[in-house]
């Protein structure tokens, strides 16, 4: 999908995903615990978790291969989410005399963001490879949940406290955090992203992956990270890109077919520019990079 729809599906997910919590909030009646403390802690924890599974599956169609490491995405997102929701309606439960209410959904909306990082680093940490890729997606979600966090919790407030609404002000009140919490997710995650990939043509055209490991394997296998299935002249794995002390090189697997890069052959490790096209098979790829600093003089 490209960026616009993965920003589009992360709050339209996010504001189902909220809508799902409250219902089960009110199956089992959490609402009506005579603890405030339990009920802000376990409406938390359902909304972070079913927020997290749920923008965490849309990054998963985006930027992850298809089989069991979405579902694993998914899981671990799940878990985080589940966890940062719980101590963030505990929180600001807790401080709500002291602090804004909505304090509390920063810290929820800051886990659900981080989640969609957690399982590339840890991906990262069994391969071997530098997590700085990854640290920086966990970081970018961070920001945007924090900001969601906060636009959400003040509406939510709002909601809340001034009784606008004629229906379930909390239904209202939670679809709109979640709408914000994934809204502002998606959009730092696409903002601030360093490096990314555009299908140009063939089956997939139109669909754009974020970079976020140090080796990106390009192939028509379903382990690949960006799969080019059922393409013409596309081996197994075909080609990688690797990202060298701040560069971002192409390198193609020995295939038949070759891998070109504006039309050229590549040979060996091969340095990307922004907006180079790189050919496998059928398909054509655009490369995009954000604008690097340039360096100090003298160095």
């Amino acid at each position: 999908m490209s960026f616009k729809l993965f920003i589009y599906y992360c709050a339209l997910c996010g504001g189902w995903a909220a809508f799902l919590a409250w219902i089960v909030v009110q199956l089992t009646g959490l609402q009506h615990l005579k603890s405030t403390l339990a009920t802000a802690a376990l409406t938390g924890a359902l909304l972070g978790a079913f927020l997290a599974a749920a923008i965490g599956y849309v990054d998963a169609l985006q930027n992850a291969p298809v089989g069991l490491q979405r579902v694993l995405r998914v899981g671990v997102c799940a878990g985080v989410g589940l966890f940062g929701g719980m101590v963030g309606g505990f929180v600001g439960d807790l401080l709500s005399a002291f602090l804004p209410l909505f304090i509390g959904w920063m810290i929820t909306g800051a886990a659900i963001g981080a989640s969609l990082g957690v399982f590339d680093i840890l991906q990262a940490r069994r391969e071997g490879q530098e997590v700085r890729l990854s640290l920086r997606k966990t970081i970018n979600g961070v920001y945007g949940g924090l900001l969601g966090g906060f636009v959400g919790g003040v509406l939510f407030w709002m909601m809340m406290k001034l009784h606008i609404l004629p229906l379930s002000t909390l239904a209202f009140a939670l679809v709109i955090l979640g709408i914000a919490i994934g809204l502002l997710i998606g959009l730092a995650q696409v903002v601030l992203k360093e490096a990314w990939i555009l299908v140009e043509s063939g089956r997939r055209a139109g669909r754009q992956i974020i970079l976020t490991r140090e080796e990106t394997v390009i192939g028509r296998a379903e382990s690949c990270d960006i799969g080019l299935f059922g393409e013409t002249g596309v081996e197994r794995e075909h080609a990688r890109i690797l990202l060298e002390e701040r560069r971002y090189l192409i390198q193609d697997e020995n295939t038949p077919a070759g891998t070109f890069v504006n039309e050229v052959r590549v040979t060996r490790p091969t340095p990307l520019r922004a907006g180079d096209a790189i050919r496998i098979g059928s398909c054509v790829l655009r490369f995009g990079e954000r604008e690097k600093s340039a360096p100090p003089r003298g160095t």
